[in-house]
């Protein structure tokens, strides 16, 4: 099964160097794959799921031949973390917007959803089961992810004169340490 996942993300892969996303059929797929369509749908619904997945595991990886396995909420990890989006995606766009409007949307939540995911696994490692918690830790890390990804994201896809490591601790610094202690006079 996991062979046949792969050969589909091969195939997915070097066909969308090729083509349009919205161009690219099924058929296509299990064409450069050499797979009958009826596995294909085994594994995936249609091709919105298998980029979906495609992008998931393309993240997971970065995540995972990037940071120690022994990585939690700390401003270390957490500094870590940005770099290592902030190169990864400074390498992918090179400062230019390159994914197609139709389909940003699609990779920019499956990227969120893996990046809440790993947040929220630190956030619960270090975190005490506190029952009158004012947010949930999921809420926490659904919107840290979003301050994270978000300046990443357009950092990588205009043009820039912030280094990288200048980025991770401005990004940093708003994460951990919030606007209102950076700015206390813009609350009124």
């Amino acid at each position: 099964m996991q062979r046949t996942r792969q050969l589909l993300f091969t195939a997915f892969r070097d066909i969308a160097r090729q083509k349009r996303f919205a161009a690219i059929t099924i058929q296509d797929i299990t064409d450069r794959a050499n797979v009958n369509r009826g596995t294909f749908y085994l594994h995936f619904a249609d091709k919105y799921m298998l980029l979906d997945a495609f992008v998931r595991e393309d993240f997971q990886r970065v995540l995972a031949t990037s940071l120690p396995a022994t990585t939690c909420w700390d401003r270390q990890s957490l500094h870590l973390l940005i770099c290592t989006l902030l190169e990864h995606f400074e390498k992918k766009y090179q400062h230019q917007k390159h994914i197609p409007v139709a389909i940003a949307p699609l990779i920019e939540q499956a990227i969120h959803g893996e990046l809440t995911t790993q947040l929220l696994c630190w956030l619960q490692q270090g975190a005490g089961h506190q029952a009158n918690r004012q947010i949930p830790l999921e809420t926490i890390a659904r919107i840290t992810g979003w301050a994270i990804f978000g300046p990443i994201i357009q950092w990588s896809q205009e043009e820039s004169i912030i280094s990288v490591e200048q980025m991770s601790n401005a990004i940093l610094l708003i994460v951990l340490d919030g606007v209102e202690r950076l700015v206390p006079d813009a609350l009124i």
